[in-house]
């Protein structure tokens, strides 16, 4: 396998104005009403030196009706005025993430994934602004480059192959044809936090929870998972725990929730593993690099036309960056 170094972009906020298009244009006879700022950020320097751009459109929906902000010029932000109330702005199909080493003279494209959710819920408030951005993973095939874009944090990866089970009735609804499928996968993100916690029988669990989330299936002929399935994961969340049990042996298990339709559940374990880890000063498993030929998961998906699943084999690596 090709080991893949990550780059996570929170784009920071600045002041700049954008273009928008309304499908409900305002009532120029109607009194003034009091009004709030949505900011989106387009641009920011990255912990490299490098600069990054996003060109994008969003669609906006709220009190004020649907609304195309146009952030494709070189602003790095984008402005609108909007009425109080709930709103979704979702980045529309297109966007591109570009990086620049000489200033903003030149951009190169990026290969970037978008690790937040899509659309992104939010409120105006009069007469107040709200500052919202997108947080993108970039992922650099050459690993010897790492980004800090708004955070400090360090992107990690969960990836390997998917054997899909041969018995038919162990896939169901769109997932039928998956039956003894073989394919690949990767799931990018960045660490939220961990907790640590001494069960009653006295295992020692540690529990690893995700930020910002986004998934990709590879080889995949039939085209489902990785065109509708991995998508919506953006923006979802994973967690997983290692847990070192009383007799020596240590355990993995976890999950991933989707965050968009279709809707997915991503179960993975429990599973005695075949190495142990080193355990750490206070007797908990430690953060390094796992390696599992044989990890049992289980994936449901509510499609339009209903509940679709799928178990088999994952051959499960963990890399922690």
């Amino acid at each position: 396998m090709r080991h893949r170094s990550l780059s996570f972009l929170a784009l920071a906020l600045a002041l700049a104005t954008g273009c928008a298009t309304s499908s409900s244009p305002p009532d120029h006879g109607a009194p003034d009403l009091a009004t709030g700022t949505l900011q989106l950020p387009l641009q920011q320097i990255g912990a490299d030196g490098a600069l990054y751009h996003l060109t994008a459109s969003f669609q906006i929906d709220g009190p004020g009706g649907t609304q195309v902000l146009d952030a494709t010029g070189t602003d790095p932000t984008v402005t609108i005025t909007l009425p109080p109330g709930l709103i979704q702005v979702q980045l529309l199909p297109g966007w591109t993430l570009s990086r620049s080493t000489d200033g903003g003279a030149t951009f190169t494209p990026v290969n970037a994934l978008l690790g937040s959710p899509n659309p992104s819920a939010a409120r105006i408030l009069a007469n107040q602004q709200l500052f919202l951005g997108f947080e993108f993973l970039v992922r650099n095939t050459t690993g010897d480059l790492t980004i800090g874009f708004g955070v400090d944090t360090t992107p990690r990866e969960l990836a390997g192959g998917v054997v899909v089970d041969n018995d038919p009735t162990k896939a169901t609804g769109d997932y039928i044809p998956y039956a003894h499928a073989r394919l690949d996968f990767a799931t990018f993100y960045t660490l939220g936090g961990t907790q640590s916690s001494t069960l009653a029988d006295g295992s020692k669990a540690r529990t690893f929870f995700s930020d910002a989330i986004a998934m990709e299936f590879y080889n995949d002929t039939l085209g489902v998972l990785s065109g509708q399935v991995g998508p919506a994961i953006a923006g979802g969340f994973l967690t997983y725990t290692l847990t070192a049990l009383p007799d020596g042996t240590q355990s993995l298990s976890g999950e991933i929730d989707g965050f968009t339709v279709p809707f997915s559940v991503l179960t993975f374990g429990p599973l005695t593993l075949t190495t142990n880890l080193p355990l750490d000063a206070d007797g908990f498993p430690t953060d390094v690099f796992l390696f599992e030929s044989f990890l049992p998961f289980n994936l449901t998906t509510s499609f339009d036309d209903g509940d679709a699943t799928m178990t088999g084999q994952l051959r499960f690596r963990s890399i922690p960056n």
